[in-house]
Formats: structure tokens, sequence, C-alpha cells
């Protein structure tokens, strides 16, 4: 379940915009909003490494300060860059801790199939869950180790939590253990050597010095 609640700073935004924005992340904040409970949305700015510490601990509830003014909130979205590897914008929502919220909850696999010859396929890779605050589960573990070729995991085989109410379709596939497609090798045979052919022309290995590398690609 969800661990003790950790605390935030934010100040409010009074910027908004693509190059506003832009220029508030190069200065090392993260611009945010701030919603929900029936209050108005609020625009903010959270430091990127306070924030990027927070979701290493896998936190998702805080309590949120905004001036003199704490909320107790859930980050609801995060939103990164093309190559994933910068939070560009965070959405956070009010809550109350005796009022039940919807989220999703990521689902992690453990362990490795035995299975010999075998590919593990996961299609889905995370539960949409409602429960209180307190209640929050950080992922839901799914074991993967037993399974045998063309036995698949659906939601409704992952172990239940108590005070949780599993919102995404029964019926949906988690993961797949497949076959592995058989490598088709093709063999060459020799041509015959008869009076008066050809010797075969001898390729050999190009020098090292010759040899160029491949650029390596920009990020």
């Amino acid at each position: 379940m969800a661990k003790s609640t950790e605390t935030l700073q934010a100040k409010k935004r009074d910027i908004s915009g693509t190059k506003a924005c832009r220029r508030l992340r190069a200065q090392g904040d993260i611009p945010a909003i701030l919603y929900g409970h029936k209050e108005e949305a609020v625009a903010i700015q959270v430091h990127k490494d306070e924030l990027g510490r927070a979701l290493r601990h896998h936190a998702r509830m805080f309590d949120l300060k905004v001036g003199r003014k704490k909320n107790t909130v859930l980050l609801k979205a995060v939103q990164y860059n093309a190559l994933g590897d910068e939070i560009v914008h965070a959405d956070f929502i009010r809550i109350a801790m005796d009022e039940k919220v919807a989220l999703d909850v990521p689902i992690e696999l453990k362990g490795l199939p035995k299975a010999e010859h075998s590919v593990l396929q996961q299609t889905l890779d995370h539960l949409e869950i409602e429960c209180l605050p307190s209640d929050i589960p950080e992922a839901f573990i799914l074991p993967v180790s037993d399974l045998v070729i063309g036995q698949s995991i659906h939601v409704r085989d992952i172990a239940a939590l108590e005070g949780v109410t599993v919102l995404t379709d029964p019926e949906t596939i988690v993961v797949t253990l497949t076959a592995a497609a058989a490598e088709a090798v093709a063999v060459e045979q020799p041509a015959p050597v008869g009076e008066g052919a050809e010797e075969p022309e001898v390729i050999g290995r190009k020098p090292a010095e010759d040899i160029e590398g491949e650029d390596e690609k920009d990020d």
C-alpha cells in the first residue's frame, strides 16, 4: 500500500506558453497544474530534482505546499519529452483521505519463464483501480516463472488487494507466453567444380584501418 506521504514544495506559476515553459525548465523547474476537489485549477512549478527524486522512490501521494497552503494530492500524470528522459509537465489532483480515487497502477512482472524457446509478451502494463488514498498500492506484482507455452494471464487472475477495486476489464490479457519462432537457416550447397571451372574469387576481410565505424546517434 501507499507509503507515508512525502512533502513536495511548489510555487504559483505566472507564466504560460511553450517558450515561457521552455525557459522555466531550463532554470530547473517543471511546469505543473493543480486541480480537483471543487477548487480552482492553479498553475504551479516544482523543482525538477525534487520531483525526480520523489518519482524514483515511487511516490504517488504528496503533501504539496504552495506558499503557505498545504494540499494532499496525487500525482495524476507525468509528461516526458520525446526521448523519455526529461519531465516536461506534471498534473496533481487534490484528494481527501476519506474519499475514494480512481487511478492507474503499474503491473510489474516477477521472475523469468522457465519454459525453453519461449517469448513473453506483455500487452497490459497497468490496472485502473479505485480505492481510498491510504490503500493505493505501489504496483501489482505478477509472477511469470511458472507460465507454460500457450498460457495467458488475464486481469481476473491477478490477486485481489484488500480495499482495492479493479476497474479494468477482467477479461483483458496481461501477458502471454508463446513459442519462439524457429530461425530459418539457409544452407548454401557448394557448386560442383568440374574440369575447366573457374577458380572462385576469394573475398577476404578488409584491413581494420579500412573499416569505418558507425556514427553514434545524437541524443
